[in-house]
């Protein structure tokens, strides 16, 4: 009995992981939709990337920061974010962040950040998240690269539930589409009047899977099932 416990103690403490906090893209768009014409730039300038944390306990990235994929270039933002909850998503954007709110309708509890024109992405890009203010090899916690064919403009891209708290490759982001499990919409609130709107599709603030509608039905029905034995045996 002594034996089995042993090994089984050891077993247990083998299996054991300790929880930790994982900071990952979780979607981006590199720009919003718009006019495409010579000098309407300025009407895209919508874009945005979202940062999630993963793991299992809360992290603290008061000391990271970004590039896009130019080294003479980077941006700390960890410090005006402090600790990231587990689930909790942040986002960076152009925009600022009362405007990049209002567009979405986000409440007050997703935090954002507005980086302006600073490290802002353009056509065919690298996102390279940091742990450290020095950027290198060794720091590099989560990259993403896209080619001018997938820059999502006005339409963003998703990393897949199904890496976990993993590396994802560029080739594997998912398009976002309306009532998606991302939970995708077109932005609420548009920035221009009426005959010259501007609206985008994504679902920033968030990053948990939501029962696509036809699941929501069997949901319910399943509880109104339920509901009704529960009373016939009563």
């Amino acid at each position: 009995m002594k034996l089995f416990v042993s090994f089984s103690l050891l077993a247990l403490i083998a299996a054991y992981t300790p929880a930790q906090g994982v900071l990952r893209i979780t979607e981006f768009m590199s720009e919003g939709q718009g006019l495409t014409g010579p000098g309407t730039g300025a009407n895209r300038q919508r874009e945005f990337f979202e940062l999630t944390n993963v793991g299992d306990a809360t992290l603290d990235i008061s000391s990271y920061s970004y590039n896009d994929n130019n080294v003479n270039d980077p941006h700390l933002f960890g410090g005006l974010f402090g600790n990231v909850a587990a689930g909790e998503s942040i986002i960076l954007t152009q925009m600022t962040a009362e405007n990049f709110r209002s567009y979405w309708g986000l409440s007050t509890s997703v935090r954002i950040f507005s980086y302006g024109q600073l490290s802002n992405l353009g056509n065919a890009d690298t996102i390279n998240i940091y742990n450290s203010s020095v950027q290198s090899a060794s720091t590099l916690v989560d990259s993403l690269s896209y080619l001018d064919t997938a820059r999502g403009s006005g339409i963003s891209r998703n990393r897949p539930f199904s890496a976990g708290t993993g590396q994802v490759g560029n080739a594997d982001w998912v398009i976002s589409a309306v009532g998606d499990i991302y939970g995708s919409r077109l932005a609420p609130n548009p920035i221009f009047p009426v005959g010259n709107e501007y609206i985008d599709l994504a679902n920033p603030g968030q990053y948990s899977p939501v029962p696509e509608p036809a699941t929501m039905l069997s949901l319910a029905a399943g509880l109104g099932l339920l509901r009704l034995r529960r009373q016939a045996r009563a």
